[in-house]
């Protein structure tokens, strides 16, 4: 039980280190025509934590817009960028989608209390 314990804790932290996370406003959100490709992608107005593959980029994040979640992805990134409300962003840690951009695990819009 202690090794389960100790094996889940250990992935939790290597986890918790790989992928960056991203506190702030949208700067801008690219979509493309379907002939071109159905990759969306993201600038920030900041930095993110812990940058991995797109340390070198300006699009920080990468989602397929195609897909039900990426359409959901963008719906909420386009509803933050026009209120200028605060969204919290996760990457997956690689960069499959676009060379040099993190694929785009999840975003949310944070509200002040």
């Amino acid at each position: 039980m202690m090794k389960r314990m100790l094996i889940a804790v250990l992935f939790t932290i290597s986890f918790a280190g790989s992928a960056s996370e991203y506190t702030g406003t949208i700067k801008q959100v690219v979509c493309h025509a379907e002939t071109v490709s159905s990759v969306c992608q993201v600038m920030l107005n900041g930095t993110p934590f812990s940058e991995s593959c797109a340390k070198e980029n300006s699009w920080k994040y990468t989602f397929n817009g195609a897909t039900p979640e990426g359409k959901n992805i963008l719906s909420i990134l386009l509803a933050a960028q026009m209120s200028g409300k605060t969204v919290g962003i996760r990457g997956l840690d690689k960069c499959t989608l676009a060379a040099g951009s993190e694929d785009l695990r999840h975003v949310y819009i944070e509200t002040p209390k």
